[in-house]
């Protein structure tokens, strides 16, 4: 009879391939355990938070410090399981050094373009969360792996339909002004530091890279004019 695999080597399996993933999430909760609950002695949080007054100030560590500074625990969960689930799936085709690099590649581009666009808009908009290095890495995933089911939002989705979602609500966000708390400047900019970031990995890398946006960009058609196609029939 063949052999099953049991519920804890599936998780022991998974666990292994997001050590990167892992590593965040950790100095991601030793944070919000610093800043809310540790009895240590800790600069006032205005001053760990990016926004355009401390960056002209020069206090140039917001930029990692508020990355990590999460408004509350549901805030916090739900920015770590998408470390998770996303880092996985980056970390299984580029490593662990890559998936960091990304990930915090990711976090600098997202927060100083973000504190940068509304610097020019003339908004005082503080920062904080790791939503924008989450997006690197979303982008990476679907760029890399296209195709990979995740089921995070209960629903099986592939990678790269998900993230076009999230990137259409971040656009959405950004053209209504919508003021909902969440910085969809900081989101896009995530989203789009791939096509810097990738500069710096492997030539075989960046070729796979490539095939996954056209292959993005095939499927995104593809599924216009099966839509179109439907509703021409209805």
């Amino acid at each position: 009879m063949p052999k099953t695999k049991s519920h804890s080597n599936v998780v022991i399996n998974f666990l292994s391939e997001a050590q990167a993933a892992l590593i965040i999430i950790v100095l991601n909760c030793m944070m919000f355990w610093y800043v809310y609950h540790s009895a240590l002695p800790k600069p006032p949080v205005q001053d760990l938070i990016l926004y355009p007054g401390n960056l002209l100030r020069g206090y140039l560590w917001t930029i990692l410090t508020s990355g990590f500074m999460h408004r509350d625990l549901m805030h916090l969960f739900f920015n770590m399981l998408g470390i998770l689930v996303f880092g996985r799936i980056v970390e299984r085709q580029l490593g662990v050094a890559k998936t960091f690099y990304v990930y915090f590649g990711a976090l600098f581009i997202s927060m100083l373009c973000a504190t940068m666009a509304y610097m020019m808009l003339g908004r005082n908009v503080a920062l904080i969360g790791a939503s924008g290095a989450l997006m690197g890495l979303i982008s990476a995933a679907m760029l890399l792996d296209p195709f990979t089911i995740t089921y995070e939002m209960i629903i099986p989705l592939p990678v790269m339909l998900k993230a076009w979602l999230f990137f259409y609500a971040d656009f959405r966000g950004v053209l209504s002004r919508v003021n909902d708390g969440v910085s969809h400047f900081a989101h896009i900019f995530g989203f789009l530091s791939i096509s810097v970031l990738m500069y710096w990995l492997s030539v075989k890398e960046r070729k796979k890279m490539t095939v996954g946006l056209i292959i993005n960009i095939a499927s995104f058609f593809a599924l216009f004019l099966i839509r179109k196609w439907i509703y021409s029939y209805l």
